[in-house]
């Protein structure tokens, strides 16, 4: 037999999709050939297990082994309700680090619709509403037109909602402080376009803003992302001491995030900004 036809009869052998998720489990240390979580007699990882393998992960700030783990406990279960928001959130976060903006938006889009199902399948989840609150946003920086507009009214609907469902939910603050910011700073164009669509739109100022923000930061005090959003939302303000306060705390907040150093690279350039205005 030639080499080629020895490698096409061994490419042509394929571990089954449930191997490979043992295999990763293990290898992310979630599963003890010993039988910790499951045996090696198992044929198939629960649920469950790749769950608790994407949250250790979270933990370790390993963002790319989070995702693939709670990849797999979707795919094992497509109906598991928190599957779902949890590989939305990671697909998110995802591309927020990603450069490409085409392979972010890939991710979002992905994202979306799987936010979606979250929500579907679990209504009365606040954090359901949260990630696709936040999951909708981020995506709406890469739309335009009519689909910019309806997704940034589907990010303060599902914030809201979030809000009724769970009044501490530090992150619909954090997004609702966002859209705040964002709708007073829009341009004239996009907020006639908007009006056109959908009549008056909903009030919204850089007072609310920062409102939201600060209530974001007191429910999670050491959260970079809040803390640099309500640095940027003080910039607005022409607020400069605000500003350069809570662009420190960002800096200096213990990691609590698998994207913090993003945020934090975010907050020292503001921040060069910044501090030739603090008098």
């Amino acid at each position: 037999m030639s080499r080629s036809q020895r490698g096409r009869r061994t490419g042509s052998i394929k571990p089954p999709p449930v191997l490979l998720v043992l295999v990763f489990l293990v290898a992310v240390g979630q599963i003890s050939w010993t039988g910790t979580a499951i045996s090696a007699s198992d044929p198939v990882p629960d649920p469950a297990t790749a769950l608790q393998a994407g949250d250790a992960a979270l933990a370790a700030f390993d963002l790319p082994a989070a995702l693939e783990s709670f990849r797999a406990a979707y795919q094992l279960d497509p109906r598991n309700q928190v599957a779902a928001r949890k590989l939305a959130r990671a697909l998110a976060d995802t591309a927020t680090l990603e450069r490409s903006n085409r392979r972010k938006k890939e991710l979002l889009i992905e994202a979306e619709q799987i936010a979606r199902r979250a929500v579907q399948l679990q209504p009365q989840d606040a954090a359901a509403h949260t990630t696709l609150a936040i999951v909708v946003g981020k995506l709406a920086l890469f739309e335009g037109g009519k689909r910019k507009v309806t997704l940034s009214a589907e990010v303060k609907e599902h914030a809201t909602l979030a809000l009724q469902l769970n009044p501490r939910d530090h992150l619909a603050y954090h997004v609702l402080g966002v859209w705040h910011r964002e709708m007073a700073q829009l341009n004239w164009f996009l907020r006639k376009f908007a009006e056109m669509l959908y009549g008056k739109l909903p009030p919204a100022s850089l007072d609310n803003a920062v409102a939201y923000l600060q209530r974001a930061t007191e429910l999670s005090p050491d959260n970079v992302s809040h803390l640099l959003e309500l640095g940027e939302t003080y910039i607005a303000t022409r607020n400069w001491s605000a500003a350069d306060t809570a662009l420190t705390r960002a800096l200096d907040a213990p990691q609590g995030w698998v994207t913090d150093d993003h945020y934090r690279a975010r907050a020292r350039d503001l921040q060069r900004i910044v501090q030739p205005r603090v008098r």
